[in-house]
């Protein structure tokens, strides 16, 4: 969250002072930031359920993977989700190809 002084209203940022963090101004301004361990708590748990919905990961042996998912339409069986990854295939100066692999069949295509 950004948050600005009420003194000038310039940016407040992140400082770490005696092991307790603070917002601090440029024109002398400083707040004592209060942490709640359980908002914080809950804002992990919120990420990592909105994580969960997005990631597949993967294990090959002794390699893993963390995919991202996305509702593609398969076109060999229909199947509406699929991983997905880009590669940079070609030069810097050209697009990345985008790569996806059906979850159901494991057919792989790309864009």
């Amino acid at each position: 969250m950004v948050e600005f002084c009420p003194e000038c209203s310039n940016l407040l940022r992140k400082r770490r002072i005696d092991d307790k963090l603070f917002l601090i101004c440029k024109c002398g301004y400083q707040q004592e930031i209060q942490n709640d361990n359980i908002d914080i708590e809950k804002s992990i748990k919120k990420k990592k359920q909105a994580l969960e919905k997005n990631l597949l990961i993967v294990s090959d042996e002794d390699k893993i993977s963390v995919l991202l998912k996305a509702k593609k339409d398969c076109p060999k069986c229909d199947n509406i989700e699929a991983e997905t990854w880009q590669v940079q295939i070609r030069s810097s100066d050209e697009p990345s190809t985008h790569f996806f692999r059906c979850i159901k069949c494991k057919y792989t295509w790309r864009e």
